[in-house]
């Protein structure tokens, strides 16, 4: 089983939720006890707000070549209405008319399965990666990414491999 680690705030996120906090409860009573009112919701939202994003890792796709695609995944909770996955993907084949491809079947609550558009990439001598986003149309209960080697922006797809994400591979 997969272990998944959170994705943490930015340095800018942190520092205004803690000034918000530190303001709420100088303002409330001195006496000890639960936070209440503004505090509560500070405290609550900024906990909602890293609850909401995971780092999946890194996916290959088969080794049965002389060269391969792989993506850096992030992953959205799973009771968010359009589940998300985003990151970055790379092409490391040699040959020019091969490119990276990723894809995603989406399992929604309520039956049936959909698949997301392709997103691919061919390296260049500019950029060694391309940004991705990928989402669900509803509630999902598990997502399979197909991170595939492609010939060219629209040709077939070989090499593949599949990772499916669920709810329960999130450590809590």
């Amino acid at each position: 089983m997969r272990t998944v680690t959170r994705r943490p705030l930015p340095a800018g996120m942190l520092v205004t939720a803690l000034a918000a906090l530190l303001v709420a409860l100088s303002a409330a009573p001195a006496v000890a006890g639960p936070l209440t009112g503004a505090a509560a919701g500070t405290a609550q939202d900024g906990r909602a707000e890293r609850d909401k994003e995971y780092d999946w890792g890194t996916i290959r796709s088969a080794r049965d070549h002389s060269g391969h695609a792989k993506a850096r995944v992030w992953v959205t909770g799973f009771g968010e209405r359009r589940f998300q996955v985003y990151g970055r993907l790379y092409d490391l084949d040699r040959h020019p008319d091969h490119c990276a491809s990723i894809r995603a079947r989406f399992h929604y609550v309520k039956g049936g399965t959909g698949w997301s558009p392709y997103r691919r990439y061919c390296a260049s001598s500019r950029s060694d990666y391309a940004g991705y986003l990928l989402e669900s149309r509803g509630l999902i209960t598990r997502v399979d990414l197909r991170i595939c080697l492609s010939d060219g922006l629209k040709g077939r797809t070989s090499y593949c491999r599949t990772e499916t994400v669920r709810n329960e591979d999130f450590a809590w």
